[in-house]
């Protein structure tokens, strides 16, 4: 698993999803090297980096089986960063080259499959999809969790507290979430998470510095700090609008936070509405007012709790589960230790 320019996203998603394949690979016995240049049985590639094809053409030369992650997709592109929406189908393009570079390719679920799978990526090769996971014995319920947040940030003990993980970007939904908070001055809403301030698009660096005072955004934290606060707020509020998977909602499922979520595509079959997590539907104006509602009654305890079959949909892709169906890939793709 190569360092390389890998190391820029540390702090996003695809790190935290090489974090857990680290792991996964290691609870096999298996050894990780990050220098290309020491001996490897098989290469895992995560990032859309320029140094992802560099490596291809490395591990090809020395004939060892090239595992091809697709964490990113045209649709999870656009809206992200200052010009993503001008050059998404160039970055489609691109990610595309790289993803058949692979002799196969690995995508966390099978919406992220159905989407990589569209003729205008033209991949050949096999196609596996194997969660990011979640190590559920870390992120896990703690009700002494609620006291600490609140002192963290400086609350009272009786404040509610509605949460958010992710970078600071129009498709994870921080407009509607900042109208949210700001129609709801009696509640804290806190987003977890730092972008660049060169990558951050006009309105969102506009919301930001307009947000009402209920608003907070301590910026990166480390995982102790986010697991209590996935387990000592009143809710998880993840309006994002195109996600391959979204590590940070099994983060807060595993703990056992009540989850409200945006309705999209990703998220209606396998967790769905009422069962699993509770979902608003719409878009366009009047859908900040909808979330609005709906997170009042969720607040106040006006829907069901299901904070359990959250937490066992986590289980299902435990770190450990995840570590198994990689065996699987490696035994499917012909990876085998050489001496």
């Amino acid at each position: 698993m190569p360092t390389g320019m890998a190391r820029i996203a540390k702090q996003s998603g695809i790190g935290a999803a090489i974090r857990h394949q680290e792991q996964a690979v290691r609870s096999l016995g298996h050894e990780v090297v990050r220098s290309p240049l020491r001996p490897f049985d098989v290469i895992h590639l995560n990032t859309p980096f320029p140094d992802t094809l560099l490596l291809s053409w490395w591990a090809r030369l020395r004939r060892r089986p090239v595992l091809m992650w697709a964490h990113s997709t045209e649709e999870d592109f656009r809206d992200s960063f200052t010009g993503a929406n001008r050059i998404a189908p160039l970055f489609r393009r691109w990610i595309a080259l790289l993803y058949r570079r692979g002799d196969a390719v690995i995508t966390p679920t099978p919406y992220s499959r159905s989407l990589v799978s569209q003729p205008k990526y033209g991949i050949r090769t096999r196609i596996h999809v194997l969660s990011n996971g979640v190590d559920t014995s870390f992120f896990r319920p703690d009700a002494s969790a609620r006291g600490r947040l609140r002192d963290s940030l400086g609350l009272p003990g009786e404040s509610r507290v509605v949460m958010s993980v992710g970078i600071q970007m129009v498709r994870k939904g921080i407009l509607d979430w900042v109208q949210v908070a700001r129609s709801m001055p009696e509640v804290h809403f806190v987003w977890y998470g730092h972008t660049d301030p060169r990558l951050i698009t006009k309105d969102v660096e506009a919301a930001i510095t307009s947000a009402p005072v209920n608003c907070l955004f301590p910026g990166y934290v480390g995982a102790e700090v986010l697991r209590d606060a996935y387990a000592g707020a009143d809710a998880f509020c993840f309006l994002t609008k195109e996600e391959t998977e979204g590590i940070v909602l099994l983060e807060a499922l595993a703990c056992g936070a009540p989850v409200l979520l945006r309705d999209i595509p990703i998220y209606r079959d396998w967790l769905p509405d009422g069962e699993v997590t509770h979902m608003v539907r719409g878009n366009g104006p009047s859908f900040p007012t909808t979330v609005k509602e709906r997170l009042g009654a969720l607040l106040d305890g006006e829907l069901p709790d299901l904070t359990a079959a959250g937490r066992a949909a986590a289980q299902e892709v435990d770190l450990g589960r995840v570590a198994e169906r990689l065996a699987g890939i490696y035994e499917a793709e012909g990876v085998i230790r050489r001496a």
